[in-house]
């Protein structure tokens, strides 16, 4: 299993890259799988593939869901794409988010009867779940499979997870009036209106933060101003500032609470600004049944617990019954330089798939 992860993570397959050698990759492991490819164009035209393979036709008793692309990663980090296994830990990008789900995927088919298998399994590839679940939004589209349960991989340590928080994205542009800076009143500095702007976006994320959910890690819908950029040069009054606001609601709020409170903010303060909302991502709510979930926790002795980053089970829950997200390693050693994943769990997730798929599918 290690060794199908080192293979992995030495492909590159940051998103802005075309996923197909990790998809060719993991079709060499599903011969004799019914496998369909669907294929999209990128916003910069570069061939993307999402890929459902299945062990028969039919509703899959259990599918099995792992996105192929990895956020960059700093050139100056030698073992991002030479991997290495260290202290117990393998080292490189995608080896925790999420490549490390993937090597044991794999790992686990090859170690089950698939010809004895007497109800449907199901491995789902997505591509550009970095920059969007783009790919799975893809597939919900296309209705491309049915599943009774759902297993999505991400980094969870290894405890199965029935509910996350949604994602919004929005840009803020504020407008003034260059001039000169040495006749400043002849102008108004977009940049001094974005600093009331900002200090009104800390007011708003303080009024998330009154409604809680205790299941959560922050207890509340996070706010965060990540982007800043405006004016110029250092000599003119800056005419334009545009902010990069993000927020993760919980499940049950509204999705656009925030984008509604961050209008109000910007019409009580006197200035030119504009808020547009660029993505806007259901929260994960909790399944209707608790089978899946109760069959995991029993397995691993983890008992379910939520999650505060976004995922592609919000999207692909219209496909399934019952989803999970699952998976070896922690969420906060990903995105950046040093993710690992430690092989400990790379084998235990192995053993636990090996079981849900005997369990459900035989």
């Amino acid at each position: 299993m290690t060794n199908v992860l080192l293979d992995l993570v030495a492909i590159p397959s940051v998103s802005p890259l075309a996923n197909l050698p990790v998809i060719e990759y993991a079709e060499k492991h599903l011969a004799g799988w019914k496998i369909k490819r669907y294929p999209y164009r990128d916003a910069a035209g570069v061939a993307k593939i999402n890929l459902v393979a299945a062990t028969k036709a039919g509703v899959a008793e259990l599918a099995l869901v792992c996105h192929t692309d990895t956020v960059p990663y700093d050139a100056t980090w030698a073992e991002a794409v030479r991997p290495v296994i260290r202290g117990g830990k393998l080292y490189g990008r995608g080896s925790c988010d999420v490549k490390g789900f993937l090597a044991c995927v794999l790992a686990a088919i090859g170690k089950v009867d698939v010809a004895g298998l007497n109800k449907p399994l199901a491995i789902v590839l997505t591509a550009d779940e970095e920059v969007g679940c783009v790919g799975a939004k893809f597939l919900a589209r296309k209705k491309a499979l049915r599943a009774r349960k759902m297993v999505i991989g991400e980094p969870t340590g290894l405890r199965p997870v029935c509910a996350g928080k949604g994602y919004g994205l929005a840009e803020i542009v504020v407008r003034g009036k260059e001039a000169h800076s040495a006749f400043p009143a002849r102008g108004r500095s977009a940049i001094f209106d974005a600093a009331r702007v900002v200090t009104a976006l800390e007011r708003v994320a303080k009024k998330l933060a009154t409604r809680k959910n205790r299941a959560f890690d922050p207890p509340f819908t996070t706010l965060n101003v990540g982007l800043i950029q405006g004016g110029t040069a250092k000599n003119i009054i800056a005419g334009e500032c545009r902010i990069t606001v993000e927020w993760r609601p919980l499940p049950g709020q509204p999705g656009d609470w925030a984008a509604e409170l961050i209008r109000e903010a910007l019409a009580g303060l006197r200035v030119d600004a504009t808020l547009e909302v660029k993505r806007l991502d259901p929260a994960f709510d909790p399944p209707a049944t608790r089978d899946l979930v109760t069959l995991v926790e029993t397995l691993t002795g983890h008992s379910a617990s939520t999650v505060s980053f976004g995922s592609e089970a919000a999207h692909l829950r219209g496909l399934t019954s019952e989803v999970i997200v699952f998976g070896p390693g922690d969420m906060t050693v990903a995105h950046k330089s040093g993710e690992f994943v430690p092989v400990k769990e790379l084998n235990a997730c192995v053993r636990y798939l090996v079981e849900l798929i005997n369990r459900l599918c035989i």
